[in-house]
């Protein structure tokens, strides 16, 4: 017996040896621009291609209508309503957006919204090819479209505002990954960045283990001061969270942790393509996970960067199983998977990045690499199609014109006001509706007959 434990301790103690944290990535990243600059241009391009007509088409879907634009349309909001929570969470950078936009020209409004998802969520596929966690030419060119049309596992994280509570969080979780900045300035910006993506999605409590176990790991150096930082706003946030919101004991509870552990194999290990949890796949997966743990290692550098990505696979799931929404929802929807999966992802391309540096893979084998993860992602979307499109909201355009022409009606000075309102597509239950007109409580209401309009009368509700 003693003889096991002195192997299992031999074994697991170069994992808690503190070493510098990435010090080549800076130099390998120098190296490869050309093949960075190709992988941007290809992502970009595929996206394109597979987005096009929702790249294109502004929306208003989700709490983009309810929560965001027909809250702060018409400058009816103080600044301080930044910190509105009425989910139980604090979500500062989606209703900071939704404030400045709302000083803008109201046909805009959309467009503004949508612009600053698409932003956030190229910025998220696209940043870890800058980190130097992954270095062979083959995974730099696929990582980006593995992470960011497969990994990012719905269109919303690239048109919607609602979504980027989530986008966030992943950008987060990826900056932990960014070797130290070189100056204090960097540093301080850094620093205050993460606070306020802490402070903007609920599933930011998943950056405390993982920013302890950096710790643990790892000498940061200047950037132990970043996940102290990470550290103390996560609790800060955490404590900030409607008691009513979070439901602890749904860990003792078998069925929620049978559907917990479904849930993670089914649709976060096999990606929903291999269908029901069986003995045979549990076998199988399990061979595969274990060859390549074998294979590497000695790479104890890996085997520290695995254990904090499988951390945060699983923890990604927590704030779903252990909330009151689990309850409420009774079922799993994407944006609950979309952290796990994407860490998931990021896994399977650093183990795939390090076999090739482990065993000197020809450009050939790296091409093949490539082409298999791009075949992945093919499957998956075809698969999967509200990863690649969602329903057009063809009257926005239309709505927001009309919005528009009633301002210029000046119906306030007369005490008058209309509703103006469009259907949504997803959900239907949360339509785009905004006041238009007087403010004060005894206004007069007009109806479409009472207004002269060239257009836009099918919105205005009687």
């Amino acid at each position: 017996m003693i003889k096991y434990w002195t192997a299992a301790l031999s074994a697991t103690l170069p994992l808690f040896i503190r070493k510098p944290y990435a010090e080549q990535s800076r130099i390998a990243l120098r190296e490869k621009k050309s093949i960075i600059v190709v992988s941007l241009i290809l992502f970009s391009a595929v996206f394109l291609l597979r987005s096009w007509p929702n790249v294109i088409n502004p929306g208003l879907y989700w709490e983009d209508a309810t929560h965001y634009f027909n809250l702060y349309y018409g400058l009816k909001r103080e600044f301080s309503f930044i910190l509105q929570h009425p989910n139980g969470y604090y979500n500062i950078i989606n209703n900071l957006v939704a404030w400045l936009a709302s000083y803008l020209d109201v046909r805009i409004q959309p467009l503004t919204y949508h612009l600053f998802a698409m932003t956030l969520g190229v910025i998220t596929a696209t940043n870890l090819i800058f980190s130097g966690l992954l270095q062979h030419r083959s995974i730099l060119l696929a990582a980006p479209i593995v992470l960011g049309l497969s990994g990012m596992n719905h269109i919303y994280y690239y048109n919607t505002l609602t979504f980027q509570m989530y986008n966030v969080v992943v950008l987060l979780l990826c900056l932990l990954f960014f070797p130290a900045p070189k100056s204090k300035i960097t540093l301080a910006a850094l620093c205050l960045a993460a606070s306020l993506l802490v402070w903007s999605g609920p599933y930011s409590v998943v950056a405390f283990p993982v920013s302890l176990l950096f710790l643990l790991f790892f000498r940061n150096g200047s950037k132990s001061i970043l996940f102290t930082v990470v550290i103390i706003n996560v609790l800060l946030y955490s404590l900030s969270v409607k008691e009513s919101t979070i439901q602890i004991m749904n860990i003792f509870d078998a069925g929620t942790r049978r559907i917990a552990t479904h849930v993670l194999f089914e649709q976060v290990f096999f990606l929903d393509l291999f269908g029901k949890l069986s003995f045979l796949k549990l076998i199988i997966f399990s061979f595969l996970l274990i060859a390549a743990l074998y294979v590497l290692r000695k790479n104890v550098y890996y085997l520290k960067i695995s254990a904090i990505l499988f951390t945060i696979i699983l923890a990604g799931l927590a704030p779903l199983f252990l909330s009151i929404k689990f309850q409420l929802y009774q079922m799993v929807f994407p944006c609950h998977l979309y952290i796990s999966v994407f860490f998931w992802l990021l896994f399977l391309l650093l183990t795939v990045d390090k076999i090739l540096e482990h065993c000197n893979g020809s450009f050939k084998v790296q091409i093949l690499v490539s082409l298999l993860l791009f075949s992945l992602v093919w499957v998956d979307n075809l698969q999967h199609p509200a990863k690649r499109q969602e329903k057009i909201m063809t009257s926005i355009p239309a709505f927001v014109q009309t919005i528009h022409r009633v301002e210029q009606l000046n119906l306030e000075e007369e005490n008058t006001y209309v509703i103006i309102k469009t259907d949504n597509v997803m959900p239907e239950y949360m339509p785009p509706m905004v006041r238009v007109g007087s403010q004060h409580p005894g206004a007069r209401r007009l109806g479409p007959k009472d207004i002269e309009l060239e257009s836009g009368k099918e919105f205005i509700v009687k």
